[in-house]
């Protein structure tokens, strides 16, 4: 919310005068209108102070006076009574009238302090809200940081559990081939052995014929 603009004695007092000068009455709420900003409560304040030295340089100007002067508007000292006190009604009304327009004021002020300030619990409200998430989504990161690292980990095992096994498979080949060799090696000592009990059983033979001879 804007705030209003701060005003100060000699503007109230120059505005006053050129509303004086223009025959127009200087009330607060002219005074206001003619300056264009500041608080009903701030100008009537200020008002007050010029009128209060517009009484005294009009006293100062009746002290003034020849006394001779003074006896020949004697008779004029009622009708000046009236009018002074004509005067101070009205004033007394334009005052009940600056003063209700202050209470005015002060009402719509203090219900923009209220309606502030209920925003003001509401922002706090909302800032403890997503303070939560942010404490919830740290929490959450933390987790799935952990999380990732597991996994990471896990496959950089079966990497290594893969490469193992494309080294075995790699060394199948010659393993097969050594097993072959083996197997032509051992089926050619069987056939060996083979040939070697056929000819142990002829010589067997052979000398029991040559026994029987004998």
């Amino acid at each position: 919310m804007a705030r209003e603009s701060t005003i100060t004695y000699e503007q109230v007092a120059e505005a006053a005068d050129n509303l004086k000068t223009q025959n127009l009455k200087p009330t607060s709420r002219a005074v206001r209108e003619a300056l264009g900003s500041g608080s009903m409560a701030t100008v009537c304040k200020l008002l007050q102070q010029w009128q209060a030295g517009q009484t005294r340089q009009s006293q100062a100007t009746d002290d003034t006076i020849d006394p001779s002067v003074a006896r020949a508007i004697s008779f004029h000292i009622a009708t000046k009574i009236q009018t002074a006190t004509s005067e101070a009604t009205a004033r007394l009304a334009d005052m009940q009238g600056e003063l209700a327009s202050v209470i005015q004021e002060n009402e719509r002020q203090s219900k923009e302090i209220s309606d502030l300030t209920e925003e003001a619990a509401h922002h706090k409200e909302e800032g403890a809200r997503l303070a939560g998430q942010i404490e919830q989504l740290a929490a959450d990161l933390a987790r799935a940081t952990s999380e990732l690292e597991v996994e990471r980990q896990a496959a950089e095992n079966a990497r290594i559990q893969l490469a193992k096994a494309e080294l075995r498979l790699e060394a199948v080949p010659r393993i097969e081939a050594e097993i072959e060799k083996v197997r032509a090696e051992l089926a050619a000592e069987r056939k060996a052995s083979a040939t070697a009990r056929e000819e142990a059983a002829e010589l067997r033979g052979n000398i029991a014929v040559l026994r029987e001879k004998k």
